[in-house]
């Protein structure tokens, strides 16, 4: 036979613990004690504390993150200096050992006109008068200006404006004017020399083009066509009387509208498919060419590729 003593001291001694712990906690604030009353102002000015010092953090109200991230890049942009500058000695060595580089001492415009002068006379470019202008800027933007006028075609001076590349200095097209004359072009043209400066050889810039081809998923084909030739007519049907008094000059195309520009007796003048153009109608547009209908005679006035 077995007895079993249970105490009831312990869990009454709890209850009665809570219970007046609980009666503390309800007393009104007039009640409570001079010491109740610091202790809970400091543990309400502890946490009022601590959430002001996270959100300074937090706002980096003190500029601290923002030193850090500028001292971070101050740092990579020193090493990216100290790179380049231990880099200097070696690409000096490969630009003096580069074909071209070496240039005379005093380059003048006399050098400039005779490099532009041998240029077009390489690419069958008739020049007409070739004048230097004074010198303007100093060190590596120092520049001087050359205008000249020539005649010359499409071809030839696409060969010449393209052959700048190739010389020892830079010299760079910035204004020119392109008028057809009776047999031949027009050139006004203004260039501007930077003898402290070197190109950027055509190979080298062509093969840089190709690998960015390359990567690309977008591949189109480069076509020139001479604005100034003349047009190529295909007729059908009855010839027209006077075929060359119209003149392709543009073509603006896509999926869905196309626009093309003439060059008439009477000017230049923008057609859509559809409109009336004299006695005859355009009837089609496409990045080939125009085809013009009057009556039963069809022809297709089309654009003259420049090779």
């Amino acid at each position: 036979m077995s007895t079993t003593f249970v105490e009831f001291d312990g869990a009454t001694s709890a209850r009665v613990s809570f219970s007046q712990w609980m009666k503390r906690v309800r007393l009104p604030l007039a009640a409570w004690s001079l010491r109740r009353r610091w202790v809970v102002a400091l543990l309400i000015a502890g946490v009022v504390f601590v959430l002001s010092a996270h959100g300074w953090v937090v706002a980096d109200l003190g500029g601290v993150e923002a030193s850090r991230t500028a001292l971070d890049a101050g740092t990579r942009h020193l090493a990216d200096a100290r790179r380049a500058l231990a880099q200097l000695p070696a690409l000096r060595r490969e630009a003096a050992a580069t074909p071209g580089a070496q240039l005379p001492a005093s380059w003048t415009s006399a050098d400039d006109v005779r490099i532009v002068s041998e240029l077009a006379a390489q690419n069958s470019v008739s020049l007409l008068s070739v004048e230097p202008d004074a010198a303007s800027g100093s060190g590596a933007e120092s520049m001087r200006p050359i205008q000249l006028t020539a005649h010359t075609d499409f071809v030839h001076l696409m060969a010449f404006l393209r052959g700048l590349s190739d010389l020892p200095v830079l010299i760079v097209p910035v204004d020119v004017t392109v008028k057809r004359d009776v047999a031949s072009l027009a050139v006004t043209a203004t260039l501007h020399v930077f003898s402290a400066l070197r190109p950027v050889p055509s190979t080298a810039a062509a093969d840089a083009f190709a690998d960015e081809s390359l990567d690309s998923d977008d591949e189109e084909d480069i076509v020139v066509f001479d604005p100034f030739s003349l047009p190529q007519s295909l007729a059908s049907g009855e010839p027209q009387p006077d075929v060359t008094s119209l003149r392709l000059v543009g073509l603006l195309h896509d999926r869905t509208r196309g626009l093309a520009l003439l060059d008439t007796p009477d000017g230049a003048t923008t057609v859509v498919p559809g409109q009336q153009l004299g006695t005859e109608r355009v009837t089609r547009l496409d990045a080939l060419g125009i085809t013009l209908v009057n009556g039963d005679a069809t022809r297709t006035l089309v654009m003259t590729e420049a090779s």
